[in-house]
């Protein structure tokens, strides 16, 4: 159990919190993606009607659900930052109706004029912006507000996506999406780089360990977003070696940085071990890639790049996401069978897909083996998920209590946290 007994666990407080939908689109989007392309259309199913249907799969998985990945997030860390309440009911509704019509008309793209099929698409993220910097800026919290930014930057890479590939230049859209995707990099690194340690040290602090806790110096971490920045600004340029050492040096400050985050403790927290290891694929998946830009004839770059799109991006939605669901009486939190089972299986989806170039003989079934696993791992993770989805909301609601049992409070306190 997740509450107290007698508190119901019903789906009417659903609307009272924005990780609740946004985080459920998210989980759906991942599974439905790959369940229709490639897994449906291999046993009959008509395709998306986006051509070519690899540059929906693209754009769904970037945009669509780490897009709405992204909203739940923020959206949830918005009250510790300005102390007004969670946003809820009518504007929730809102922002989930224009990301499920970004989705409808994504899919439906070759059957809708282009202007109107980028002034459908851009709804979700001007409104999530907007919401954004009302509250940051209403606060005056102008730092914050850069995730406003944030969000319209993937907004405008959104539309440019959809533009080039369809207009007939798949290949710029790739390029496009690589950009998002070390983007994305990037806000792991600073959001990632400041919650795993921090969600550690509560851990350590609760099971009297207090000895081990992490200091997390704040050098390697600026160091490493400097040189994912550069890299994203050489790419752009089209300084394609710059890129790729920038990369490196980048995947090689990750680690320093995590030399001392205490993983093989944690590895005994299937909550923590989640975030540990799936932030570990971000180096891995950076080296990996800048690496083999310099000896393309050694493994194909697009396939490593899932290290960071599986490994990285979906096992960190999934362990960071999933605490939501974990919450206990006692205040503490631990993982449910669903919340293990999903993040193992990304885990070993991840290590299977990577594994797809290197059986040439076999890729095709390796291939359709890693959605299989994908699309189970993700059933898996959203059936534990459900305690996340009901009851009234408890809060906080990615960390449990550091002090005290965890209760559920007011959503309109009014008061700054």
């Amino acid at each position: 159990m997740t509450l107290a007994p007698e508190q119901p666990r019903s789906f009417s407080h659903f609307w009272e919190a924005p990780h609740r939908p946004l985080f459920l689109a998210s989980f759906l989007c991942a599974f439905a993606t790959v369940a229709w392309w490639p897994l449906g259309v291999e046993i009959g199913l008509p395709p998306p009607g986006f051509e070519p249907v690899v540059m929906w799969h693209a754009h769904e998985l970037i945009f669509g659900f780490a897009g709405a990945a992204v909203g739940g997030y923020l959206l949830t860390a918005l009250p510790s930052w300005t102390g007004l309440p969670l946003v809820q009911g009518t504007p929730l509704k809102a922002l989930l109706f224009l990301w499920l019509l970004s989705r409808l008309t994504t899919a439906l793209a070759d059957h809708i004029p282009a202007t109107l099929l980028l002034v459908l698409n851009a709804g979700y993220p001007l409104c999530l912006a907007t919401i954004i910097f009302r509250q940051t800026l209403s606060c005056r919290l102008y730092g914050k507000a850069g995730f406003g930014l944030t969000v319209l930057c993937l907004g405008t890479a959104d539309a440019l996506f959809m533009a080039t590939a369809l207009t007939g230049n798949p290949d710029v859209s790739l390029t496009i999406a690589r950009v998002v995707l070390f983007g994305f990099a990037l806000l792991i690194t600073f959001i990632g780089g400041r919650a795993i340690p921090a969600f550690t040290n509560n851990w350590l602090d609760r099971t009297n360990r207090q000895d081990l806790r992490i200091k997390s110096p704040w050098l390697p971490r600026l160091i490493a977003q400097g040189a994912l920045a550069l890299a994203i600004i050489a790419m752009l340029a089209g300084l394609a070696d710059a890129a790729n050492a920038a990369l490196i040096c980048a995947a090689i400050t990750i680690l320093w940085m995590m030399r001392r985050w205490r993983t093989a403790t944690a590895l005994t927290n299937p909550l923590l071990a989640a975030q540990h290891l799936g932030f570990l694929w971000l180096p891995l998946g950076l080296a990996l890639t800048g690496t083999l830009a310099f000896a393309p004839q050694t493994y194909p770059t697009g396939d490593a790049l899932h290290a960071l799109t599986i490994g990285a991006m979906s096992g960190l939605i999934m362990a960071i996401a999933g605490r939501a669901a974990c919450h206990r009486i006692s205040g503490d939190m631990r993982a449910n069978t669903g919340f293990i089972l999903g993040a193992l299986l990304i885990w070993v989806t991840t290590w299977v897909r990577l594994s797809a170039p290197i059986l040439d003989q076999h890729t095709p079934t390796i291939l359709l083996a890693a959605a299989g696993l994908w699309c189970l791992a993700w059933a898996t993770f959203i059936a534990g998920f459900r305690p996340a989805l009901t009851g009234p909301v408890v809060r906080p609601i990615l960390s449990g209590k550091k002090h005290q049992t965890a209760t559920a409070i007011p959503l309109q306190t009014g008061k700054r946290t």
